[in-house]
């Protein structure tokens, strides 16, 4: 017998901790695919389009870019401990035909990428290919031979160099599985091909649709696997990127495939984010055909918003008699937060097949469910955006609400500055499980261009976030001003982001447009827009910053986190008012500046932050590559969250240095992710303790001291 297990999609930036990999050693497989999406392109707003238009006017640089941001994630993931000792410990990884191995579209180049080099956001211009392909062979050489607590080797000199033969993907496989005389199989790559969606079009090319159509027709040959990243067939709510979708496109080999069949054909793939049993797949036609298949997906996604995408993988046991005749056994697996691992959905029955055909009709059409509502607490949201032209401002209280958790609010707020002196909106989210799917409920507490009763509404908000941290028995309070590139729905996840990864602390989210791209792609184009926003929004973030500052705290630490460009915002609106709200903000325990893009000159400038009595804590990477961007394109420097001279005004104002700290490499943001025990602890204390007594951290080994406030996190 051959026990396959299968799975996709796991992103170590996200979810840095990846309990699947355990779970699938424990089953002792003697085959391992992992089926696309390794990494993570397009996390943090990185689209497409933004991508495409730097390369476009940055070519060499903008490329360099790309490469830069890509071989940093697969590092991450090579690096997370479970997934080493998984890959280092699986016996057969050197072999093919035991460790296979392929991509799709966000480990390929971004978010429903194409294989065509044209016009349209999704296509994948040629040097892009060429990048993603050299750095994904460099990934799986990793994979195949590297020693367990190996370094992952820096980025190829080769990184940009012209493939040999372009027009291949190099990942197409067919052989046996497990070594001679195993089941027949064959790995596709539907990435490298996929053309537009039109008439006819192709999503194999030549050599791999030949060889499938070849494979399927051969009569009576027994059981043949075929896998690839993407799914056959699956109806997607937000985009069509299986072979076909019920309710739209179908690619040439689609039918094909299901017409020529033969023998039993298993397909195994996964892209979707949960398990999907779908039973024997029909023809366009409705007839029903010898393709059967079976989806993996989501090993390590943590969740998207409020909604919980559950760890899963699936395991395939083919007899020995592939050849002939026998059962198949399939188990789908994920981890709900409840009843822990487990059936899901659940197959029941073998499914037997002869030499030629399935002998049942074997219907499908069960999938995993997402997870409820990953968070169904109430967030205090602060918005800093225009209203849309479809969502009129109201008077008084208002409720707005959206039927798939948060997807679906970007359509309430634009994604630009609220200009002038507006206010920011005064909102109460929650999201509410139902029996299928979501409701996320926007509140809204008062009039964006109604002044008159502003302090009230700010007292009665900020007020209800401590009374809910009292009931919850948490520690802290934080306002957090986010970073880079995040829409209005990509604000909230970032805050349901940072209660997950600080559970005892109650955040307050100041959503702004702070540019239109995250990571290295908003040093290269979203500086002047952040810049921008900051300057315009000091009134509205004053207001904020004032009423946060003298609300009552019920015995609850106060932080403020501002993250990045969030270091902007919260610098202009503390230069404009000037020592007018002293007192209120310096009741505040403390003042994080998170990797924060802010020149020394205006750090060190009068009524900021130097004048603060609070205790300010900035920590940095010397070794930040999106800082380096910004600096290099803008001539930003000297940076504060970059530059290694540090000379706090007062004893209150501290650096963190966490550039030698383990695994924290080039990243730009190591708040929310746990890559180290040291590096974790420390983040814990910034966002819960009342007090955070550095010297403290020394002695229990956290940090060392070097001089003038700067400690280097162990």
């Amino acid at each position: 017998m051959t026990k396959i297990v299968f799975t996709s999609c796991m992103d170590a930036e996200r979810v840095p901790a990846q309990s699947v990999w355990d779970q699938i050693r424990d089953e002792a497989p003697d085959v391992v695919m992992l089926l696309g999406d390794q990494i993570y392109m397009d996390w943090g707003d990185l689209g497409g389009p933004e991508w495409r238009k730097l390369i476009a006017r940055e070519p060499v640089e903008g490329l360099r870019a790309f490469a830069t941001e890509m071989h940093r994630r697969y590092a991450l993931q090579w690096a997370v401990p479970g997934f080493q000792a998984l890959i280092c410990g699986f016996g057969g990884r050197a072999d093919p035909s035991r460790l296979l191995v392929t991509w799709d579209d966000h480990d390929y180049a971004w978010n429903n990428s194409l294989g065509v080099d044209g016009d349209d956001d999704h296509c994948v211009p040629q040097p892009v290919k060429q990048v993603a392909r050299r750095l994904f062979g460099q990934f799986l050489e990793q994979l195949r031979g590297a020693d367990q607590d190996a370094s992952y080797p820096a980025l190829p000199e080769t990184w940009n160099a012209p493939l040999e033969d372009e027009n291949t993907s190099h990942l197409f496989w067919h052989g046996a599985l497990h070594g001679a005389g195993g089941p027949e199989c064959l790995l596709l790559d539907t990435r490298w091909h996929r053309q537009l969606r039109a008439a006819g079009a192709s999503i194999l090319g030549t050599q791999q649709r030949a060889a499938l159509r070849a494979a399927v027709s051969r009569a009576g040959a027994g059981l043949l696997v075929v896998v690839a990243g993407t799914p056959m067939n699956h109806s997607y709510q937000f985009s069509q990127q299986a072979w076909h979708d019920p309710h739209g496109f179908t690619y040439a080999e689609y039918d094909e495939a299901l017409v020529s069949a033969q023998r039993p054909v298993l397909f195994l793939g996964g892209d979707v984010h949960r398990n999907v049993w779908s039973g024997r797949l029909r023809q366009t036609n409705g007839t029903l055909s010898r393709v059967v298949q079976v989806l993996s997906s989501g090993a390590a996604i943590g969740r998207i918003g409020p909604k919980r995408f559950a760890p899963s993988y699936g395991v395939v046991t083919l007899p020995a008699t592939w050849a002939t005749a026998g059962e198949v056994m399939v188990q789908l697996r994920a981890m709900r937060r409840v009843d822990g691992w487990q059936d899901d959905p659940a197959m029941g029955v073998p499914l037997p097949f002869s030499n030629s055909n399935w002998a049942e009709t074997l219907h499908g059409e069960a999938e995993s469910k997402v997870d409820a509502a990953a968070d169904t607490e109430v967030l205090t949201v602060l918005c800093a955006r225009p209203r849309t032209s479809g969502h009129r401002l109201y008077d008084g209280h208002a409720v707005v609400e959206v039927s798939n958790g948060i997807e679906g609010l970007d359509a309430v707020y634009k994604n630009a500055p609220l200009e002038g002196s507006s206010y920011a909106e005064t909102l109460e989210l929650q999201v509410v499980p139902g029996t299928v799917g979501s409701t996320a409920r926007l509140q809204f507490q008062g009039n964006v261009h109604d002044g008159n009763n502003r302090e009230a509404e700010l007292h009665t908000l900020i007020g209800g976030a401590f009374e809910r941290a009292r009931v919850g028995q948490k520690r802290s309070v934080v306002l957090f001003i986010h970073g880079f590139g995040k829409s209005f729905e990509a604000s909230l996840a970032q805050a349901y982001g940072l209660r997950q990864a600080f559970p005892e602390c109650e955040p307050i989210l100041y959503s702004w447009e702070a540019g239109r791209a995250g990571g290295v792609l908003a040093a290269l184009t979203g500086v002047g827009a952040a810049r921008h926003s900051a300057k315009v929004g000091v009134h509205g973030l004053s207001a904020e910053l004032k009423a946060f500052g003298g609300a009552q705290a019920q015995g609850k630490s106060k932080a403020i986190e501002a993250s990045s460009p969030g270091s902007l915002a919260l610098s202009e609106a503390l230069w404009s008012q000037g020592a007018s709200f002293s007192d209120e903000i310096n009741r505040v325990q403390r003042v994080v500046l998170s990797a924060p893009l802010l020149k020394w000159s205006e750090y060190k400038r009068r009524n900021s932050f130097a004048g603060l009595k609070t205790q300010v804590v900035v920590t940095r990477n010397r070794n930040d590559q999106t800082l380096k961007f910004a600096d290099w394109i803008d001539g930003f420097g000297p940076m504060l969250g970059l530059e290694e001279g540090f000379d706090g005004a007062s004893t209150c104002q501290i650096c963190l240095d966490f550039t030698d700290s383990p695994r924290v490499g080039r990243l730009h943001d190591y708040l929310f992710l746990k890559i180290n025990p040291a590096q974790s602890e420390i983040n814990r204390r910034l966002m819960t303790e009342s007090v955070f007594d550095p010297l403290q951290a020394v002695e229990e080994h956290l940090l060392r001291a070097e001089n003038a406030g700067v400690f280097h996190v162990q």
